[in-house]
């Protein structure tokens, strides 16, 4: 009986297993990973003058830059990042979507084998010629990319985390009982070893 029971607990956990040895295997050697994470900012460029004008008390950290849409005057508070205007020291909303497809396709222009060259406005944020999908933070004048090869990464991830429906309770059912059906593998191995060794 215990003998059986070992064999089809093995049979179950079998793809599982292989999944977790593969996935293993590509996280330790993590091929692709350089291009998956790439991190993307706008270019800049040198700032015709450095005239940053008084803070304010609640300002924390004060950033200046140029990019192709002009200077760029960043203050950090404890709420956060925010975008002011230079002469006015008003704060500065969201510009137009042309403008961001402007910087992000001016971002883009330094790996276009990667991006391609143009930007196209999407449900979601906005996306490349090449299907890497950006997204696109004003106040910090930070980009997020995320490509079909990050999308891959995070697949093999959830095979590896035994996140196979997409539903988390269920995912954490699946994955206490592959975990109990493992260790109660290896107690019925140990077990069919120690038995074989007392009959000899």
């Amino acid at each position: 009986m215990t003998g059986k029971l070992h064999k089809w607990l093995g049979v179950i956990l079998l793809l599982p297993l292989l999944g977790w040895c593969a996935t293993g295997a590509i996280f330790l050697f993590q091929p692709g990973y350089g291009d998956a994470y790439k991190k993307l900012t706008p270019r800049y460029y040198s700032l015709p003058g450095l005239s940053i004008p008084s803070g304010r008390n609640e300002w924390l950290e004060v950033r200046q830059v140029q990019t192709v849409l002009g200077t760029h005057l960043l203050a950090k508070t404890k709420d956060g990042w925010q975008q002011y205007n230079a002469d006015t020291m008003a704060k500065r909303g969201l510009p137009a979507s042309a403008d961001i497809k402007e910087l992000l396709e001016d971002a883009i222009s330094v790996d276009q084998k990667r991006y391609g060259e143009s930007v196209a406005k999407s449900a979601d944020g906005y996306v490349t010629a090449s299907g890497v999908r950006l997204s696109f933070d004003w106040d910090t004048l930070s980009i997020e990319q995320y490509g079909k090869d990050r999308a891959l990464i995070d697949a093999l991830y959830d095979i590896h985390y035994l996140r196979w429906t997409g539903n988390r309770k269920v995912d954490n059912v699946v994955a206490i009982m592959g975990l109990c059906c493992l260790v109660l593998t290896t107690v019925l191995g140990v077990t069919l070893i120690f038995s074989r060794r007392s009959v000899r």
